[in-house]
Formats: C-alpha cells, sequence, structure tokens
C-alpha cells in the first residue's frame, strides 16, 4: 500500500516533468511528459485515507499550489490526467461529507467547472471510448434522483472519464474478445433493477479498477443475486436428493442379492 512518502515524491516527480515538459517542445511523445503522466496515474492509486491526509485536509499546501501547474498545462495529456486526478480527490472530499476550506484549485464557478468536466469526459478522441463514457455517465447520473436521501454532489461525468480508464487500460479496445465484458458492466451500470452498483461506483466504494475485475454475478443486483443464490441452492439440494436415492436403490440391491 502507498505510503506518504511515495505519495510526495511521485507528486513532486510529476511537477518536475510537467515543468521540464513546459520548456521544451511540449508534444504528448515527450519522454517529460510520458514521465509526468505517469506518475500522476501512479497517485490515482493512492489509498483514499492518505490523499484526503495530504490533500483535502491541506497539511501539505504545496500540493494545493504546484497543482495548478499540472490543470493549467499546455500539453493536453497532461491536464487531461492531472483534472481526473483532482476530481478524484474531490470526490474523496464528497464522500466525507466536509466543506473543502481552502481549494486544491483555483476558485472557478459551477457553471465553469462542469463544462471543464464534460470535457475532459471527451478527450480520448477514440469514438468508442467516448461512446462507453457517455452510457457510464448517463447510468451515473441516475443516482441522485434514485436515492432516497440526499446526495452530496458528485460528477458523473469525471467519474465516468475514470472507471472507462480503468477499464480501457486492463480491457484494451471495445472489440474483439472483450466486446462482452465491456457489454456486462455497461449493462449492469445502466439496469434500472440495479441502483446499488451504480450509487457504489459514484461514491468510490467500488473503483474503476474493481469494477473491471468482477464477475458479472457479482455485478448483479441484490435480487438477482439472491435468485441465482436460490437456484444454486435448489440444483444442490436436487444433486443431493438424486445421490442419495442412487445410494438406497444400491443397497436395496445388494439385500435382494
Amino acid at each position: 500500500m502507498m505510503q506518504k512518502q511515495e505519495f510526495l515524491e511521485l507528486f513532486e516527480a510529476a511537477t518536475k516533468a510537467a515543468k521540464s515538459a513546459a520548456r521544451g517542445d511540449g508534444k504528448s511523445s515527450s519522454p517529460a511528459v510520458s514521465r509526468c503522466v505517469d506518475a500522476m496515474v501512479r497517485l490515482k492509486e493512492a489509498p483514499e485515507s492518505l490523499a484526503r491526509e495530504l490533500v483535502i485536509d491541506l497539511k501539505y499546501p504545496q500540493i494545493g499550489t504546484s497543482h495548478s501547474v499540472l490543470v493549467d498545462h499546455k500539453n493536453p495529456r497532461i491536464q487531461s490526467e492531472a483534472k481526473l486526478l483532482y476530481f478524484r480527490w474531490l470526490r474523496y472530499l464528497y464522500a466525507s461529507g466536509r466543506k473543502q476550506s481552502r481549494p486544491v484549485l483555483k476558485k472557478k464557478n459551477k457553471k465553469k467547472l462542469v463544462e471543464e468536466e464534460m470535457k475532459i469526459s471527451k478527450t480520448t478522441g477514440d469514438c468508442n471510448r467516448d461512446k462507453v463514457r457517455d452510457i457510464l455517465a448517463k447510468a451515473l447520473s441516475k443516482v441522485a434522483v434514485e436515492m432516497k436521501e440526499g446526495l452530496v454532489s458528485c460528477d458523473s461525468w469525471s467519474v465516468a472519464a475514470s472507471v472507462e480508464s480503468a477499464m480501457f487500460e486492463k480491457l484494451g479496445s471495445f472489440e474483439g474478445t472483450q466486446k462482452a465484458k465491456y457489454r456486462s458492466i455497461l449493462f449492469n451500470m445502466g439496469d434500472s433493477r440495479n441502483p446499488d452498483l451504480r450509487r457504489k461506483v459514484l461514491l468510490g466504494e467500488i473503483s474503476g479498477e474493481r469494477l473491471v475485475s468482477m464477475e458479472k454475478e457479482e455485478m448483479a443486483s441484490n435480487k438477482i443475486q439472491m435468485e441465482v443464490q436460490n437456484i444454486k441452492e435448489k440444483v444442490r439440494v436436487r444433486d443431493e436428493n438424486r445421490v442419495k436415492s442412487m445410494m438406497m436403490f444400491q443397497s436395496d440391491s445388494t439385500i435382494m442379492i
């Protein structure tokens, strides 16, 4: 599990690489851009408790001030990955139910923030990937309506982008043998009978990485899981009775001989 020192070193590495990329040609293929993006991808693996301690509680204010170097970067890869990282940290804040005392980013109005989030979800340049993000975002947007109690504002677009990125990293393109897994995830996320899965994904209880690794039975709604369990139990009882009947028949045959 990632520790405090590794987190700080990764953030420092990302910041230095971003500054180096800004001084260079800024091409997405440059080594500095790759180093920066790789460091931010690893930062997303940090445990929620660690991210909350170092970022949300602002015990290390340099993270907040340096983060603008990343989110305002001229390179689209660095900027996009930085914003996805920020919105992940922001979800941790929402889930904790606390208000942000000092913003990690410079303050933006709600409309501007939503516009940026929507833009992030459309930066892949791949029509199949963008379609998957759109489907996920629409499914996640249902949660606010489905939850009976009040829901602290969560961003369905950034969560959809994060989940799709995990799917793409693990499964590759939406083609070939992986289509079935993609379709299974998208179906269960949008299933009207499966609000719990959407809620858990939106609130970060189920990460994108975890969602990709789940079997279709695990993703199914509680009702369907219970139905499947009942069917398995009936099959088990039937098989046991069949074995018992065979044993009794064999025993009777032995006695008759």
